[in-house]
């Protein structure tokens, strides 16, 4: 189930989705993203986190849940076709091989876990940053008739 939050910040710059079982870790990075003037999203299991992806296309997925790599991977794939914002996959340390599966099924970076949330909001902000410099994003106009 997504938390839609109830009033959106109108002069939000990106759309960030976190996926993740962890609830606790989830309210942390929801706060630190809130104040960077993001509109957060969250999801707790695969399918609404795809379903939410295809409706938001949101600039930025965090993607940290307890699952095999093959439903990892294909978890990524999935949200790789819904999405072409950045997509940060956090799980236990793997081997190199596993990494570049990662990466082929979609993800933009494998981060290990654990991690502390200044640094993933700092890594996640250089990914937006990056996006809007090599895709600037159109900014919304008012037309007044």
């Amino acid at each position: 189930m997504i938390d839609w939050n109830t009033s959106p910040n109108p002069n939000a710059r990106h759309t960030v989705l976190i996926v993740s079982q962890d609830a606790e870790m989830t309210s942390i990075w929801k706060t630190l993203f809130e104040q960077r003037n993001c509109r957060v999203m969250i999801e707790h299991m695969p399918q609404g986190a795809v379903q939410t992806a295809r409706l938001l296309s949101p600039a930025l997925t965090i993607l940290e849940l307890d699952l095999s790599q093959n439903e990892r991977i294909e978890l990524c794939r999935e949200l790789r076709v819904a999405s072409n914002g950045t997509i940060l996959l956090l799980a236990p340390r793997v081997n190199e091989l596993e990494i570049s599966l990662y990466h082929q099924a979609g993800a933009d970076e494998y981060i290990p876990t654990p991690i502390s949330p200044m640094a993933l909001l700092i890594k996640s902000m250089a990914w937006l940053a990056r996006q809007e410099w090599l895709v600037p994003r159109k900014l919304a106009t008012n037309m007044y008739v």
